[in-house]
């Protein structure tokens, strides 16, 4: 090898390391890397105080930028040394190797990808195919099984003239008989260990984000099955299908993925199910009977595609019982000048009213009580409004800002105390104590702030329990709780076991948190810390269904799996 006057070869390649050239693109993609690296890492330090969502997808367009000038220094490097080939053939192998041995197996509520290597395998219990038939009289009675505690129905009937819904033993309504996620007494102890939990059964389940409602020994959900959506009636205590109703119908959407939202609502012996895609079913408990169907984009007057331009992740409202009415959103179009709300007849399926001018969102309607007025109250797509039971019309209405195609309103009003309500939302939203009370002139209501902030209970999938002055729920992915008067936090859980956006319910004392990667926790409603009770290994996917709780029996599902556990029956007091 010979040697110019300067020292460097001029017969042989030089190494990048060498070449005069090639250092400063060694350099800039050196630095290039560690400013990417120093940018994530501020924005997940932020990442709490605002979304995690949005902070994940500004480190992806950060790690992009990053990535691609690092790759384009280190290529124009090898290049000067004379290895064109050595980068984009290296960033072909690396991808190559990690495509054949890692897969994205799902998207958490964050859109952060949850990976697993590709040879892991899951075991999914099949479908039930096979239809039991009408229940017997004895499991009606809640007779199958006396280990479960807190059995039997009180729901009214139509002749009852109780205004809203009728409180139950049971779990027979989206997050509960009073819709609001609570069951007054914990009829379960805490487990010492995974041992005590006894599983009742796990079972395959069509897609879809549904939870279970249960009266008489009967657990209804929605669920997807090929090309159809399915109403299912699964027996309590051992989880054989009684029957299914179903139509040919599909919803889906890449990130909030395929089949129902909405939770039935069971009521005098009927139930009440909304599909993704806008059917309305009235059906007999006891044997699956379709009494009545109602076609909802037909009373919108959309079709399919214009129904998911507008509400883009599909129909998730759960019905509403109240005064012999079923309340669900309808929906239409931007000069439709009454789409907020419909009442139908509970027993024909007639429409009685429809009500409120602003575009639906993914919230249910709300029976409350507020200023000394029974009302439905309605998250729409950026408004709250308070409407009258009889006639739909509108009492009062409070900015809420949301899109339904976009940032979207999924939480639904919270009781919160006399003539107020809490509501919550993700996608940096917030939380706001709202109190309803008369105007000045005493014939009609306004709704007025307590306080609003961006900063606590982001409640995305999820809604907040109260207790005793105290709201809990999951913000931004991480368990909190805070004073409800004040709205300052009190506490929240730690970024390392974020329970992500998943679903929180409350028995008596003790919060049970349906983490979104399929654990349960039990956590103490306590004020003053974050204390984790016990921990269950429970569903083996991502979740966004609210769980179930009837007496000591809790039912959880996701889009793949069902699963019902008994937790220790709670021991009599000496």
């Amino acid at each position: 090898m010979t040697e110019s006057n300067d020292g460097y070869s001029v017969s042989g390649q030089q190494s990048a390391e060498d070449s005069p050239a090639g250092k400063p693109f060694l350099r800039r993609g050196t630095v290039s890397a560690i400013v990417g690296l120093v940018a994530i890492a501020i924005v997940q330090f932020f990442a709490p105080s605002f979304d995690y969502q949005i902070a994940f997808l500004v480190c992806v367009v950060i790690g992009a930028i990053s990535l691609g000038l690092t790759l384009l220094f280190l290529q124009r490097a090898a290049w000067q040394a004379g290895h064109a080939w050595i980068v984009p053939l290296s960033t072909i192998a690396v991808a190559l190797t990690l495509f054949g041995l890692v897969r994205i197996r799902t998207l958490s509520g964050e859109m952060i990808p949850q990976f697993e290597w590709r040879f892991t395998s899951h075991r999914v219990p099949d479908l039930q195919t096979t239809v039991a038939g009408p229940a017997t009289a004895n499991e009606l009675a809640g007779g199958h099984d006396a280990e479960i505690a807190g059995e039997g129905d009180a729901t009214g009937g139509p002749e009852g003239g109780i205004v809203g819904p009728t409180p139950s033993a049971t779990w027979d309504q989206f997050l509960g008989g009073d819709r609001n996620g609570i069951a007054a007494d914990r009829e379960f102890e805490i487990p010492k260990s995974p041992a005590e939990v006894q599983t009742l059964w796990n079972i395959g389940i069509g897609a879809g984000w549904s939870s279970f409602s249960v009266s008489n020994n009967i657990a209804v959900t929605l669920e997807q099955r090929d090309e159809r959506e399915c109403v299912t009636a699964y027996r309590l205590t051992d989880g054989e299908l009684l029957w299914i109703v179903d139509h040919e119908a599909v919803h889906t959407h890449p990130l909030g993925e395929t089949g129902p939202r909405s939770t039935p609502t069971i009521w005098d012996g009927r139930v009440y199910a909304q599909g993704a895609t806008g059917m309305l079913w009235c059906i007999d408990l006891n044997s699956g009977e379709v009494l009545w169907e109602v076609d909802l984009l037909d009373l919108a007057g959309w079709n399919q595609t214009e129904s998911e331009a507008a509400i883009t992740w599909g129909r998730s409202a759960s019905p509403l019982l109240v005064d012999g009415l079923c309340v669900v959103p309808l929906g239409g179009d931007e000069l439709a000048p009454e789409r907020s709300l419909v009442a139908l007849d509970a027993f024909s399926g007639e429409v009685r009213w429809r009500a409120g001018p602003d575009q639906i969102s993914y919230a249910s309607p709300q029976f409350l009580t507020l200023a000394g007025q029974p009302q439905i109250v309605i998250v729409n797509e950026s408004t709250i409004s308070g409407h009258a039971i009889d006639s739909g019309a509108q009492l009062w209405q409070t900015d809420w800002a949301g899109q339904s195609n976009g940032g979207a309103n999924c939480a639904s009003v919270v009781p919160a105390g006399e003539n107020r309500f809490l509501i919550g939302k993700g996608y940096g939203g917030g939380s706001a104590l709202i109190e309803v009370k008369p105007d000045q002139s005493g014939e009609g209501y306004i709704a007025e702030d307590v306080w609003r902030s961006n900063r606590i209970m982001k409640t995305k999938f999820n809604h907040a329990v109260v207790r005793e002055g105290v709201a809990y729920g999951i913000s931004n992915g991480a368990l909190q709780a805070i004073n409800l008067e004040s709205g300052e936090r009190l506490w929240e859980q730690s970024r390392r076991n974020r329970s992500g956006q998943g679903q929180v319910i409350l028995a008596g004392d003790t919060l049970i948190v349906q983490e979104e990667m399929g654990d349960v926790a039990l956590v103490a409603a306590d004020p003053h810390e974050y204390r984790e009770l016990a921990r269950l290994k429970a569903l083996d996917h991502k979740t966004w269904n609210v769980p179930s709780l009837v007496g000591n029996v809790l039912l959880i599902r996701n889009s793949v799996q069902a699963m019902a556990l008994q937790l220790p029956a709670k021991q009599p007091t000496r």
